[in-house]
């Protein structure tokens, strides 16, 4: 099986990354990375489902306590799950992600113009 590039994703699955990302800056902006660091750094798709079931679970304790976080849609965690079975180092795209979401004004967060996915200063 080939490995997945991120330039490779559909669109749906780009969608789906970068939301799980975007949930998990929360915890990255709240200098909490334990969920950035096992997700980066999980050995097996079912490691990375206890650790996204921990981190969700979490996420939603947040917003119920009033914390305004951005919480990732089924679908969209299911399309990374997917995605992660076929090549596990897609997690690692999602936690990286997330740290630079984290320092990231969440208006940017919406949309990243083309030309600055490829890098930035």
């Amino acid at each position: 099986m080939q490995p997945v590039r991120y330039s490779g994703l559909s669109e749906d699955e780009v969608s789906a990354v970068r939301s799980v990302a975007r949930g998990l800056s929360y915890f990255a902006r709240e200098r909490v990375y334990g969920y950035v660091d096992r997700i980066a750094n999980a050995f097996s798709v079912t490691t990375l489902r206890q650790v996204l079931t921990e981190f969700l679970r979490d996420l939603k304790s947040e917003q119920d306590r009033g914390a305004d976080v951005f919480m990732p849609s089924a679908k969209d965690v299911e399309t990374f799950l997917r995605i992660a079975e076929r090549d596990l180092s897609i997690a690692k795209v999602v936690a990286s992600l997330a740290l630079a979401y984290s320092w990231t004004p969440r208006k940017e967060q919406e949309e990243v113009p083309e030309e600055q996915e490829g890098g930035g200063k």
